[in-house]
């Protein structure tokens, strides 16, 4: 776990263009537990955006701030979990508020155990450089 929280920490704070290095810990992400799709996105003062993804393309690459699970975690900012799908809000270092969401889908519903959820939040924290 540590090793797969420090490459994405590595490529998140890289040289690399902003989405280039969204999408590249995107892809480690979904190589290290095999997941179906993840997302990465900004968190606007209204809507939602999506940022990087790696799997089958998203639904919707924008939607409204308060609409459904993400809108459940910006509004908590906390971690929301429902059958298959994870979002993991990122938390401004200094402010605390939400300033981005890490989602991911599993092909198993219930797919997300405690250990799941710390390693998602682990590398939801990582991302942080992706928002300066």
């Amino acid at each position: 776990m540590n090793e797969i929280v420090r490459r994405i920490a590595e490529a998140a704070d890289s040289e690399s263009p902003r989405a280039e290095r969204a999408r590249t810990s995107a892809e480690i992400l979904r190589a290290a537990r095999d997941y179906r799709w993840v997302g990465i996105y900004d968190v606007g003062d209204d809507e939602i955006s999506l940022l990087a993804h790696t799997g089958a393309p998203p639904a919707r690459s924008r939607f409204p701030l308060t609409e459904g699970l993400s809108g459940e975690a910006v509004r908590t900012r906390d971690t929301v979990t429902s059958g298959s799908k994870i979002i993991v809000p990122v938390l401004g270092a200094e402010s605390g508020i939400v300033i981005g969401t890490l989602d991911v889908e599993s092909d198993r519903v219930g797919a997300f155990s405690d250990e799941d959820v710390s390693f998602l939040e682990a590398c939801a924290a990582v991302l942080r450089p992706l928002y300066d």
